[in-house]
């Protein structure tokens, strides 16, 4: 019983007995590692592509308006429709029908991380294969999302500031047009939306606020890229630790020893 506990003496009982507590917390992670074995392999693949303004052809004074441009990239590399898009591609190369997994499943396994070089994709399935035929056809998506919508901002560069914060407008620098330069700026949307011809506007939307001094190439292909990896390793074996370590606190502290045989318990008498 709780109220029979004797604080002091289950104390004592934990400091004489402190290695079963030891032991039981390496029996505990043990146990959390070979459960990390069990559970089915997953494999991890990626692919770099390089995404960025040109400032070879274009002018930007301030960093915010870089920070929000690529904000639009993330946002066109996660749309919806470039991760159907990749789903479909990545069955299609397979000669496979296209699964049912839906945008919203997928991102439930990918990964974008964006690098001093470029943006990384990185796809996770159950085999080396899939995995790496994902992310590859979601490069390629990517890819060709850009391409489109940059070539919507050429033709819709003037609007785009109606819309979205970062735009830009050709700037001319001499008298020939090859001297003409991108200039990019990071003022509130103005204007109004409505007042854009319809044709125009559809271009705008298309464009997904893609700048069009936007360069963008395959950095780093998927093949090769797959390795296995196990997801909670850590904390499978830190919880198993962990447990282990309070089973033997509560065995350690709670068991009583055992008399030797024919001996009796010392009986305390009322002075």
């Amino acid at each position: 019983m709780i109220h029979d506990f004797d604080v002091t003496e289950g104390y004592q009982r934990l400091v004489s007995r402190w290695h079963w507590v030891v032991v039981a917390g390496m029996i505990g992670g043990l146990v959390g590692l070979l459960a990390s074995y069990v559970r089915p392999p997953i494999y991890q693949a990626s692919a770099v592509i390089g995404i960025g303004i040109d400032l070879s052809r274009a002018e930007v004074p301030e960093d915010f308006t870089i920070r929000q441009a690529h904000d639009r990239v993330r946002s066109l590399l996660l749309a919806d429709d470039i991760l159907d898009q990749a789903v479909f591609l990545s069955a299609q190369r397979a000669g496979v029908a296209p699964p049912m997994e839906s945008s919203a499943a997928l991102r439930g396994r990918i990964r974008l991380a964006e690098r001093p070089d470029g943006w990384e994709l990185i796809v996770f399935g159950p085999s080396i294969a899939e995995a790496e035929r994902l992310v590859q056809a979601w490069a390629d998506a990517s890819l060709e999302g850009i391409a489109v919508a940059s070539f919507h901002a050429l033709r819709a560069a003037d609007w785009q500031h109606v819309l979205y914060e970062a735009s830009c407008h050709l700037v001319a620098h001499g008298s020939g047009a090859a001297s003409a330069q991108w200039q990019c700026e990071s003022p509130p949307p103005e204007g109004d939306a409505d007042a854009i011809p319809a044709s125009i506007l559809a271009e705008v939307e298309a464009s997904r606020g893609i700048l069009p001094a936007f360069s963008y190439f395959a950095v780093k292909g998927s093949g090769g890229s797959a390795r296995p990896v196990v997801w909670g390793r850590e904390s499978l074996v830190l919880g198993g630790a962990v447990v282990g370590f309070v089973i033997g606190v509560l065995m350690a502290a709670s068991l009583k020893r055992s008399r030797p045989a024919g001996t009796a318990p010392l009986e305390r008498t009322l002075p």
